[in-house]
């Protein structure tokens, strides 16, 4: 499994379960958003990884030799104070500022507990939840923002 790959998949399946607020475009990057892109606004960054050994004389399912590797991803929800967002679409339900930062890391949360099973067919053992947090408002940008980490495990064939 290739690290591109992992962070790639991981927004897919965030751009495929929670519903763009924007009518064109996307809005889940693998990057921070730049201060002038529109808003809200979702990031997937990799912010640490560990490799440990499988075992003594243990191989992967392939017959090769593997470590064990733990990766951290932030999944930062980026809301402006003035964001609203209508979720699910034409239900009548507005959220905006906090509670649409909030109601988005709800939906993130979920649909990566429904996207568990899918991604053990791509190599991945497990999705644990590390830390979800509220950070300050970014006055000068007037940003609220949610982090979510997540901690991915897969094997590592050498």
């Amino acid at each position: 499994m290739q690290l591109v790959d992992l962070t790639g998949t991981i927004v897919a399946s965030l751009r495929g379960a929670i519903p763009c607020p924007h009518t064109t475009g996307n809005w889940i990057y693998s990057d921070y958003p730049r201060m002038d892109a529109t808003f809200p606004r979702i990031s997937v960054t990799q912010i640490t990884g560990s490799l440990i050994e499988i075992g003594i004389g243990e191989c992967t399912e392939g017959g090769k030799k593997g470590k064990l590797c733990t990766l951290d991803y932030d999944i930062d929800i980026w809301v402006k104070v003035e964001d609203r967002a209508e979720i699910p679409a034409n239900s009548g339900t507005w959220y905006v500022g906090t509670k649409l930062r909030d109601k988005y890391s709800d939906l993130i949360v979920d649909s990566l507990e429904d996207v568990k099973a899918s991604l053990k067919t791509s190599g991945v053992l497990d999705i644990e939840f590390v830390n979800i947090g509220s950070n300050p408002l970014d006055e000068e940008y007037m940003l609220h923002r949610k982090t979510v980490t997540i901690r991915l495990t897969f094997v590592w064939e050498l």
